[in-house]
């Protein structure tokens, strides 16, 4: 009885190594080995015996499991395994254009409602919020939402 708690202890271990450092399953191999070896020795003593080790175990190892990738980002090593998470500013990575809002500029291409203006001396792709406009006519920025930026006829 002893020698098949002793394996199941040793099982779960390996289990929870399989968790730490990945080995292409020969941790894994190791733990479902010494599992198996338990429950055969725990049938011998008896199959009510058994039928508990199985039934432990059913629980045992998906809560090792589960623990392990708990702790696991929490170790030092664990932390340069795992990718951090991205950005949560939707916006990041984009340039800040609110600056633009309500100064004029003229149209560089014909916005068919896209396309080129220029503010002073930026280039900025910006969306015709009155359908098309031809090229060379004067805008103002109506707004900027994200990247883009909504323009108007200059009144």
């Amino acid at each position: 009885m002893m020698i098949a708690i002793a394996l199941v202890i040793l099982g779960l271990g390996f289990v929870l190594a399989e968790v730490f450092f990945p080995s292409l399953g020969a941790l894994g191999l190791a733990a479902g080995a010494c599992i198996i070896v338990a429950d055969v020795a725990a049938f011998e003593e008896g199959t009510a015996i058994g039928w508990i080790f199985i039934g432990a175990e059913i629980i045992l190892i998906p809560m090792v499991v589960r623990w392990g990738f708990q702790v696991l980002p929490k170790l030092p090593f664990g932390r340069r395994m795992i990718l951090s998470a991205p950005a949560e500013d939707p916006g990041a990575g984009l340039p800040d254009l609110g600056h633009l809002v309500g100064r004029t500029g003229v149209a560089l291409t014909d916005l068919r409602p896209g396309g080129m203006a220029r503010f002073d001396d930026e280039r900025v792709s910006v969306v015709s919020l009155e359908g098309m406009l031809t090229k060379g006519c004067a805008l103002r920025v109506a707004a900027v939402e994200g990247a883009e930026v909504r323009v108007r006829t200059q009144d």
